[in-house]
């Protein structure tokens, strides 16, 4: 097996004249061939030799990923010491103290460093500023060979955090390394024509092995981009002819995130062709191995490098659709899994038969093995091997804990297919024992419910809380919503979205798994540098938060551009304004959400638009309001219209006169969809359009209409019901007495209105395309904009689909339409909808569907029986009232 020193020669000089290192340096790139590292190496192991540095010490490394790297790995293990790779983004303290546990003698450290050294008796030498002899005695190479150096000695000293939180110095040695870069050869995915991108961070085994120790020993290449930006990484990879990539699962998710936003782009009728061709080269390329798409995509993948080839994924688990959607796209990428302790790699996704969502097959070598298996085949994952650890450094009382008759103890969960395919389920340490006995996997709790909602990140634990006398252990989730996908679709009802997916997602999972209520924040969650979530932190930071009746708004970290921002006159002015409607007396900070922690609705949007703009004395665009999602979105979004004088004396906030803001005409773009007087050719492509979806309602679903006598003659009237399905709007123009009625209008979602096709029916199916979160107050103007001339509404006032069936809280929206336009109001209730195809379930299915529609309701009546109720205003009266009608007519016989 030899060390790493005789291995590193004998590359050295098998492949004297090719390149090695491949770095971006004055603006050029520039090769380092084999024959000029090996000297190099030599130089600075001269260096450290005549700083008196001998087999057994120890020498640091703190510095970023530079050509350097290589030179002083190789140039301390070639003197039998021992490197000590440490995190150059590491506090002083953190590194002082783990200089002291390794007693490390010298350090190599760059300019770049926060290195503040006590101990005097530590030499640090700068690689900016080191100036190595030009040259060594020839009798050097003879005084490093008769330097034993055996497989079993140790190489490197790692220090791991991992998830918890103490540290622990791996012992790895020349054999361990060595090892587990011969299996990864054995496997063929990389060979000695390759070319590596060195991008994560090389005091992590992972990087240390894969991207720079197995290159450098086999003959391969090593790319190191200028720095750590998106667009450097790019042209490392696209300059360079690099043929392999290494990297976490966050980078190609942002990858795929960025590749499919771009092809989202192509126009129709192209997009339909892509998608076909995308979906049959897939299956080509799974049945056949013959990859299509690479050519069919070749500006996709041109930017990538012409010689770019695998993809390699590590450091956590790849999330699969991701894994699914670029391997669609023709890319090629590999799951590894692996510990520190391992050397790192234990287990390789085969190249010809991949299964996306495993960790692949043990690697040559390797044992893998399940210890104390439940019912499903999960236990804890166990490895023997060459490449496991020598121990944990001064803790012998660790390594006994971890390492027993050979086997080391991994601490994580999984199981083994009938094919040998490891599938991790979580952490030992992290499964969480409900008061029921039952045992959650948190990961697969994470993993379920983020397939089904826009979550970009979600840590799931347990949190006590009490249920009558008896305290119980309950789930509970923090998550960080995905911006870019509320933003696209105009929504601003974080909670209640979000809310809407997890519930959904619930019906679907056994109880013990089921999440008892969750929290949402903006800021990114604690990870380890190789991306995955600190559990136990986030724990710690948020089950206080959570035990309290809700976090204080005050307690929010305010950075310096947040002070900053407060302290500007826009920005007092508006949290000013922000407190008096709001009525919060705490500290308002930029970070807060609109929504979450200060409670501004839709509704109160529009509040917040008429008093800011009494307050600053200018006209805002509703837009500004609408999209903001935090107090910095609204104080940035301002910044630009507020540089005159701002009216100091006006900040009281004012109510909005409602009727006023209504009979102000919609935009021009929202005018032109509303045709009010369409003609002869209008209703034929209406009706030849519903006509055959009504015969399948029919013959399939035997749809039924109940009270057709109640509609009334003439309007204005607003038709509401029960949102219960998928099918609600279809079913809701079949109850009128004819269709297609070219009177009735229905509101619908703009965002699933504005793709091609569907947007050319939006006049046809007489539907309004609006949204309701942020273009609340354009909604409802348009829709006053009807019934004022004397044409009809379709409403869903609940604005979700039912859950469980049953009738939720009617938006207040509804009432101030209502009573403002005088229209009356007819209640119609959908019966089997919800049973035919509910918003928890992909496909419908087969059952008898029944619309009963009831009696025309007077809005007076209705804010009469709503105050009745206990309403706090007109608005409120009537949608309680008109909800009590719905429910009524529900379980009434017509």
């Amino acid at each position: 097996m030899q060390n790493l020193r005789e291995r590193f020669e004998r590359s050295a000089i098998e492949n004297a004249s090719k390149t090695a290192i491949r770095h971006k340096k004055d603006g050029g790139w520039e090769d380092v061939s084999y024959g000029e590292l090996d000297k190099r190496v030599k130089l600075a192991a001269f260096f450290l030799h005549g700083e008196d540095v001998t087999r057994g010490d120890r020498v640091a490394i703190f510095m970023k990923n530079r050509p350097e790297w290589p030179e002083y790995f190789f140039a301390i293990v070639s003197l039998g010491a021992i490197a000590v790779p440490l995190n150059p983004g590491s506090t002083p303290e953190e590194i002082e103290n783990l200089l002291e546990d390794s007693n490390a003698k010298f350090i190599f450290t760059d300019s770049d460093a926060n290195l503040h050294i006590k101990n005097p008796s530590r030499k640090v030498i700068s690689a900016d500023s080191v100036e190595f002899a030009a040259s060594f005695p020839r009798d050097f190479s003879k005084a490093l060979d008769e330097i034993k150096i055996s497989a079993d000695d140790i190489a490197c000293i790692l220090y791991t955090s991992g998830t918890t939180a103490e540290p622990k110095g791996v012992m790895l040695t020349h054999g361990n390394l060595i090892s587990n870069c011969e299996s990864q050869y054995k496997l063929g995915l990389i060979t000695k024509e390759d070319c590596v991108v060195s991008v994560l961070p090389l005091h992590h085994a992972y990087p240390l092995t894969a991207t720079m120790i197995f290159p450098i020993i086999y003959g391969g290449g090593i790319v190191y981009p200028e720095s750590m930006k998106p667009e450097d990484i790019m042209e490392a990879m696209s300059k360079t002819g690099a043929t392999v990539f290494i990297a976490v699962p966050q980078m190609y998710a942002s990858f795929y995130q960025k590749i499919t936003e771009a092809l989202k782009k192509i126009p129709f009728p192209i997009n339909l062709f892509l998608a076909f061709c995308v979906k049959l080269f897939s299956k080509l390329r799974e049945k056949t191995g013959i990859n299509l798409m690479r050519y069919f995509l070749y500006s996709v993948h041109k930017r990538f490098g012409k010689s770019m080839r695998l993809f390699v994924s590590g450091g956590a688990k790849l999330d699969e659709v991701v894994a699914k959607g670029l391997t669609k796209l023709g890319f090629t990428i590999l799951e590894g899994y692996g510990l520190t302790e391992t050397s790192p790699v234990l287990t390789m996704t085969p190249i010809k038969k991949p299964k996306i969502g495993s960790a692949g097959k043990a690697i040559p070598d390797v044992e893998i093995k399940i210890d104390s298996k439940d019912e499903k085949g999960i236990g804890e994952v166990l490895a023997r091997g060459p490449n496991i650890m020598k121990g944990y450094y001064k803790r012998q009382d660790l390594t006994d804990d971890v390492i027993k008759d050979g086997w080391f103890y991994t601490g994580d969960l999984g199981y083994l297919d009938g094919e040998g395919y490891l599938f991790l389920t979580g952490r030992r340490k992290d499964v969480i024992v409900l008061s029921s006995g039952m045992n959650v996997y948190p990961e697969e709790v994470e993993e379920a419910y983020m397939a089904h909602a826009p979550i970009r990140e979600m840590c799931v634990f347990e949190i006590p809380f009490k249920r009558g006398e008896e305290e119980i252990l309950a789930l509970w989730a923090i998550v960080v919503p995905d911006l870019e996908f509320f933003k696209k679709y105009g929504e601003i009802n974080l909670r209640d979205v979000i809310k809407e997916r997890l519930d959904n997602v619930s019906r679907a999972l056994p109880s013990h798994m089921r999440l008892m209520n969750f929290s949402i924040t903006l800021e990114e969650l604690p990870k380890t540098l190789l991306g995955k979530i600190k559990r136990y932190e986030v724990k710690e930071i948020w089950t206080p938060k959570v035990m309290e009746e809700g976090h204080p708004i005050g307690e929010k970290e305010l950075s310096e551009e947040d002070l900053r921002m407060m302290e500007t006159s826009l920005g007092i002015r508006i949290i000013e304004y922000l407190k008096k409607q709001t009525g919060i007396k705490e500290t308002i900070a930029p970070a807060c959400l609109l929504e979450l922690d200060l409670g501004i609705d839709s509704l109160g949007r529009i509040e917040l638009l008429s008093g800011l703009e009494k307050v600053f004395g200018i006209e805002i665009k509703e837009d500004i309001i609408g999209e903001a999602f935090t107090v910095r979105d609204l104080i940035a979004g301002l910044r630009p219209f507020t540089l005159g004088e701002i009216k100091a004396e006006e900040a009281e906030p004012a109510p909005t006169s409602w009727k006023k803001s209504l009979e102000l005409l919609p935009k021009e773009e929202n005018l032109k969809r509303i045709d009010l007087k369409p003609g002869a050719i209008v209703w034929l492509a209406c009706f030849l359009f519903l006509l055959p979806i009504w015969l399948f309602f029919k013959v399939f679903y035997s749809l039924k209409t109940e009270g057709k006598e109640n509609f009334p003659k003439e309007g204005p009237y607003i038709l509401y019901g029960n949102h219960t399905s998928y099918f609600d709007g279809f079913l809701a123009a079949f109850a009128c007495p004819r269709f297609p009625r070219l009177d009735l209008f229905f509101v619908g979602f703009r965002p699933y209105f504005n793709v091609p096709i569907i947007r050319n029916l939006v006049k046809i199916g007489r539907i309004i395309p609006l949204d309701f979160s942020t273009h609340l107050l354009e909604a409802l103007k348009s829709c006053y904009y009807v019934l004022k001339n004397g044409r009809n509404l379709c409403l869903f006032p609940e604005g979700l689909r039912t859950l469980d069936g049953n009738i939720g809280r009617l938006k207040k929206g509804f009432g101030i339409l209502a009573k403002e336009s005088g229209a009356k109001v007819v209640p119609f209730i959908l019966e089997g909808a919800y049973e035919a195809w509910p918003r928890t379930s992909k496909h419908p299915k087969r059952h008898p569907l029944k619309v009963k529609l009831g009696k025309a309701l007077d809005v007076k009546d209705l804010e009469k029986r709503g105050h009745e109720l206990g309403a706090r205003d007109d608005y409120d009266a009537i949608c309680m009232a008109a909800r009590e009608a719905l429910i009524k007519l529900k379980t009434a016989d017509i």
